[in-house]
């Protein structure tokens, strides 16, 4: 999943976060999806921090700088 926003001026203002649960929506409720799985680069700080805000649970550290979050429909609504 990946999103831009091109904008600096609006980049801190939640849009991302925003996003990220409409898609995690839809994927449950029009998709039937119990689990949504990706990878973030670990210097990535603001996605991770996005995808927290967004229920995302870190689950491991990949062995090429990245880490695998998940969010799980039961416990990230």
């Amino acid at each position: 999943m990946d999103q831009f926003i091109g904008e600096p001026q609006l980049w801190g203002k939640g849009i991302g976060s925003i996003m990220i649960r409409k898609m995690v929506d839809y994927l449950w409720d029009d998709k039937g999806a119990a689990m949504v799985v990706l990878d973030v680069k670990k210097t990535n700080t603001r996605a991770i921090s996005s995808y927290e805000k967004s229920g995302f649970k870190q689950i491991k550290e990949l062995n090429n700088d990245s880490i695998l979050m998940a969010c799980i429909k039961k416990t990230c609504e």
